[in-house]
């Protein structure tokens, strides 16, 4: 294997506009996603945590108003963010299909100036 194949991720993250940004529906709180991945997600943190120990059933909302039941369970806290895995991955085409329509409304983001 060359070495960009072995560098390669094999999921991809989805950062989304603040217009667009999917909510992660629990029983404790509402989060509003800020990048999604089909493993885990950034939700912005709220004043609410989620346990590191237990996982808790919730509810992705797209934009477009599809929902999909998963669970989700803290990994990190991370300056203003909660960073959760995803128990029942999000697909390939669900995130493939979520790009494209991002892709077709706002865009190829362009690079942000460090």
């Amino acid at each position: 294997m060359s070495e960009p194949d072995a560098n390669r991720r094999t999921l991809f993250r989805l950062r989304f506009p603040i217009e667009e940004q999917p909510c992660l529906i629990t029983e404790l709180e509402d989060y509003n996603v800020i990048e999604l991945a089909e493993k885990s997600a950034r939700l912005e943190a709220n004043g609410t945590s989620l346990s590191g120990d237990l996982w808790t059933e919730a509810v992705l909302r797209l934009s477009t108003g599809k929902e999909i039941g998963t669970r989700v369970k803290l990994s990190r806290i991370e300056d203003e963010h909660l960073i959760v895995f995803i128990d029942q991955n999000i697909t390939q085409k669900e995130m493939m299909s979520e790009q494209g329509r991002l892709l077709a409304k706002y865009g190829k983001p362009r690079l942000q100036d460090q």
